[in-house]
């Protein structure tokens, strides 16, 4: 790595604190010197930098801070921005490979934002999923001192730089290789846990790792990839807790170290004629509006999900489908002036007409938005998803959406 200027990047760092302190997303003073004092460059001597962003497959660059390019790393390690930092070669379409990013270290903004939200205090023993390039967990050796935090990656290589580049700045946390959403039982119980990849659940070993009054927070992910940030309290093996106004989009988790997330999806239908009818419910709402998407992905939590181009050029079709294929639909973005969207499904199960039910619920709730929306996960009894409170009325299991009657008017 280049030498750097140490009095530059105390320079960059004030600035930047500054910046998020203005936008909200640094609110504490105890938050502020711990971000003050890490180097960030530490943890990214070089980054791949997307030459055409939204091109598929991605045009990537190094970016070394030993090399030339040493200002555009510099300007960039020391901004607000999520850098991918390991590729992984992943198969694409035809048997063709491209590379695929498999850790990234995110924007320091977001993950200042979710440690102010987790309320961290002296004392408390964290752990965090996804080690990464380590910067997140020397922000919490920092503020905790390094021997009350944990933190698990499935990847042996990205675990060890972590380990020594952690080291190298002198922090000696408790670094484990495994899968996340095992936990690290041999380090509990916590009093925090931070998820800083993308969850399809709430693992039961996360509750039963932590101590009553403890913390989770997770970006849940799910059949529309509404990527929402969820905080739940632990009490009595209960976790249960309201989604935050701002949106994650962490990287999924991975459980094979040496694949990248699998991120194609194939539908499987039967054989046959389906049912062809016209719907109101425009399929592009579901990404634009998060209240209504993550009731959406809640009904649908466990299916199959995807958006794809039709083959005849008329536009974007959402498909889903039940594990065994045996239930389906498509339905279509391009609308017909006079009829609506073409929805095509078959099975004992009309899934689009039960998305169109829930969505008629949830338009005479008001069309609640996300952050009236709230979660309770136990061990013994399916995720439930509330609205307002536990105790609302507005409940919808994850393995049998229940029937909600709309409040009178």
């Amino acid at each position: 790595m280049a030498l750097v200027d140490d009095a530059d990047v105390v320079k960059r760092l004030v600035a930047l604190a500054d910046e998020l302190s203005d936008a909200g997303k640094l609110r504490s003073p105890q938050w502020r010197q711990a971000f003050l004092a890490v180097r960030r460059h530490v943890f990214v001597p070089r980054f791949w930098h997307d030459e055409e962003s939204g091109t598929f497959p991605a045009r990537w660059r190094m970016v070394d801070g030993a090399t030339r390019d040493h200002q555009e790393w510099w300007n960039a390690v020391y901004s607000d921005r999520t850098l991918a930092t390991d590729l992984t070669a992943a198969p694409g379409d035809e048997g063709w490979m491209h590379p695929q990013v498999t850790s990234s270290t995110t924007m320091p903004g977001l993950m200042l934002a979710m440690l102010e939200d987790l309320d961290v205090t002296d004392g408390m023993r964290i752990l965090e999923i996804g080690t990464g390039a380590g910067y997140t967990a020397a922000l919490l050796c920092e503020r905790l001192g390094d021997t009350h935090v944990t933190t698990i990656d499935i990847d042996p290589e990205l675990v060890a730089l972590a380990t020594l580049r952690l080291a190298d700045h002198g922090y000696r946390p408790t670094v484990v290789c495994g899968d996340g959403a095992q936990g690290v039982p041999s380090a509990a119980p916590f009093d925090r846990i931070i998820a800083t990849c993308g969850m399809d659940h709430i693992p039961p070993a996360w509750i039963d790792q932590c101590r009553d009054g403890a913390k989770i927070l997770a970006n849940l992910r799910g059949p529309f990839d509404a990527w929402p940030l969820v905080l739940l309290t632990v009490e009595n093996g209960t976790a249960s807790g309201t989604f935050l106004s701002r949106s994650g989009a962490f990287m999924p988790r991975r459980t094979d170290p040496t694949e990248p997330f699998d991120y194609r999806t194939t539908i499987h239908t039967r054989r046959v004629e389906p049912a062809r009818t016209h719907s109101l419910l425009d399929p592009a709402l579901a990404s634009s509006h998060r209240g209504w998407g993550q009731l959406a992905q809640q009904h649908l939590r466990g299916m199959t999900c995807q958006q794809v181009y039709a083959p005849d050029s008329e536009g974007l079709i959402t498909q889903i489908a039940t594990p065994d294929g045996s239930s389906w639909a498509f339905a279509h973005h391009t609308a017909d002036r006079n009829q609506g969207h073409l929805v095509e499904q078959e099975g004992p199960r009309r899934l689009w007409d039960e998305l169109e039910t829930l969505h008629e619920q949830w338009t005479l709730l008001g069309s609640p938005s996300l952050e009236r929306f709230g979660l309770t996960i136990s061990r013994d009894s399916p995720p439930v998803l509330w609205l307002d409170h536990p105790d609302s009325g507005h409940l919808w299991p994850s393995d049998e959406p229940q029937v909600v009657e709309a409040p009178t008017k």
